[in-house]
């Protein structure tokens, strides 16, 4: 029969407008008048109807799918065959798919994986325990509603086709969905739940890592590495997964059936187990340095006039030193945070630094008799990121909230939201620092989207890097959206130090004022260290005390102000070798 038309009666319902279209069923809107209301009508291939066989077996099935009842399966209403059209009738879901969730490549965050899972595994388990298969579980069967929940669909419709006829078996029931298809139905041998839960495997490997494990030029050659070839370990795509999480993966897509878990129940148990495991053992942030460093009262920061690009040479006279001594961290450190390093992982630095030394007086010159000559130095070059040419080391869109360290303390907290980390500090010039590993890393080059969400122009953000055993001793990069700058050396019971602008704040023209973000980058690498901006040179210096360590993320507190507020996006570490 021909594609239906809007207007069209199919026995008592009206079409409205064809919604979908896939290998096996045409979908249609339609209204049904009886019942005031919209339903979804998945048609059938025409020539089935043709086969008493196929319509006497379509009322079996149909009669025990439309049985299943649960708050996560689309329920079906009715089925039946008019004017040779075969067809099913479901609630109509304005909706979208996990499939269009997933269509930008990249991971969902752990905490919605977890949630779209656990429905679709009860869900599917619901079905098992009536002894249905679903035979075709993609995430383009899993439908979501605006409120996030999701609703399983297709039940059966695989098993009524493949009994149809060896051509819709052939080209439709298994050709269909190369990219999610059990080992075992590719071979087109005998399948129980254990196919469901290879399948369902697929999508959670798809959710994690953000692709399928096998892609190919043709769906032939797809089914063909469901078959034959190694699984791709999950961590090969994402290199920080949690090995509990890739464990049950695994498991979940051994070639051979009885090499998996039993049912969908064991799956989910497995799963659950494993997010426990990872939760518990992300070491907690730590919060230390209040001791004698949060008992200086340091002087309050002035307002600054900007002063010339630093890049011409031109910079403020030091000033007096203002920096917050470590006595106070060391002390932490003995009763906590080196405990915590014994275990590794994560940790948060929260601990009263230096405040920025006051600009140099603005220079004026005294009237003369005497014309004096004007010196115009021309405009500064700009100097622009050099292609990265070393390998990934880490990268993060924060849409896993396992991998960095979190905070919630009275004077700072750390939190995933909207798929970023934000940071955000309570006290007058604190700070507090996040890493996502300890691991020591050599040549590197860290850059991430900054977002100021406090409107404060003394807020200042960046990057730390050659961060030591001993956590208060490192590198950092700071910028503010007044255009100042710092590049420094935090050394433990030791005076942090600013590297440029003679131990002072420096202030450049090539750091936008007020932007909505700010892209900072940090080379540390073979002596030297060098801060960007939005794809632009601010400065470099050279010093080598340190020449490997943790990297991380850091935010700093004004001293006019009593809190900061920043949200990092799309970090991305780089070796510079």
């Amino acid at each position: 029969m021909e594609k239906l038309q809007p207007g069209q009666m199919l026995g008592p319902y009206r079409i409205i407008n064809q919604i979908g279209q896939g290998g096996m069923a045409t979908v249609y809107k339609a209204y049904q008048a009886s019942m005031d209301r919209n339903v979804a009508i998945k048609v059938l291939p025409g020539q089935l109807a043709e086969s008493r066989e196929f319509t006497q077996r379509f009322q079996q099935e149909a009669h025990i799918i439309a049985k299943l009842e649960h708050p996560h399966i689309l329920p079906v209403f009715d089925y039946g065959e008019s004017e040779g059209v075969t067809y099913l009738v479901m609630r109509y879901l304005d909706a979208g798919t996990l499939r269009e969730k997933m269509e930008n490549g990249r991971p969902l965050p752990l905490d919605e994986i977890d949630r779209l899972f656990t429905q679709l595994a009860d869900a599917l388990g619901y079905a098992h325990s009536f002894g249905i298969v679903h035979r075709d579980l993609k995430p383009s069967n899993a439908l979501i509603d605006a409120q996030g929940n999701l609703f399983l669909t297709d039940f059966g419709i695989a098993k009524l086709l493949e009994s149809a006829s060896p051509r819709l078996t052939q080209t439709d029931a298994i050709m269909g969905t190369p990219a999610y298809i059990s080992p075992e139905q590719a071979q087109a041998a005998q399948v129980d739940q254990r196919s469901d839960i290879y399948s369902l495997g697929i999508i959670l490997y798809e959710m994690v890592t953000g692709r399928v494990p096998f892609v190919a030029e043709t769906p032939l050659a797809v089914i063909l590495k469901h078959v034959s070839d190694p699984l791709p370990p999950p961590s090969t795509l994402k290199p920080d997964i949690p090995e509990a999480i890739e464990r049950v993966i695994l498991k979940a897509l051994a070639k051979h059936p009885e090499d998996r878990f039993a049912t969908v129940g064991e799956f989910l148990a497995a799963w659950k187990r494993a997010l426990d495991e990872t939760k518990t053992s992300r070491p907690a942030a730590s919060m230390v340095g209040a001791g004698a460093a949060a008992e200086r009262k340091p002087t309050p920061r002035p307002q600054r006039t900007p002063v010339t690009d630093a890049r011409q040479g031109i910079s403020a006279p030091k000033a007096a030193p203002k920096s917050q001594n470590w006595t106070g961290w060391v002390v932490g450190c003995l009763v906590g945070v080196c405990a915590l390093f014994g275990i590794g992982g994560t940790l948060i630095l929260l601990s009263n630094l230096r405040e920025p030394s006051a600009p140099a007086p603005t220079l004026t010159v005294p009237p003369t008799q005497t014309p004096i000559a004007t010196l115009i130095l021309p405009p500064p070059p700009t100097l622009t990121v050099p292609p990265a040419a070393g390998d990934i080391l880490l990268q993060d869109d924060f849409s896993d909230d396992s991998i960095w360290g979190i905070l919630n303390e009275e004077t700072a907290s750390i939190a995933y939201e909207n798929n970023a980390l934000r940071m955000r500090v309570f006290r007058t010039n604190w700070i507090v620092w996040s890493t996502p590993n300890v691991e020591a890393y050599r040549n590197v080059r860290a850059e991430v989207t900054a977002r100021n969400n406090d409107g404060e122009t003394t807020t200042a953000f960046g990057i730390i890097c050659y961060q030591q055993e001993v956590t208060s001793s490192y590198y950092y990069a700071v910028v503010t959206p007044a255009g100042e700058y710092a590049i420094a050396k935090a050394a433990d019971g030791e005076t942090d130090t600013f590297l440029t602008n003679n131990d002072a704040w420096g202030s450049s023209s090539l750091i936008a004022t007020n932007a909505s973000s700010y892209r900072v980058g940090l080379d540390c690498g073979n002596g030297a260290l060098s801060l960007y901006v939005d794809g632009q040179l601010i400065d470099s210096v050279f010093d080598d005390t340190y020449t490997s360590g943790a990297s991380g993320l850091i935010v700093w507190s004004g001293n006019d102000v009593s809190s900061a507020d920043v949200a990092f996006d799309d970090f991305i570490l780089r070796s510079l070798e």
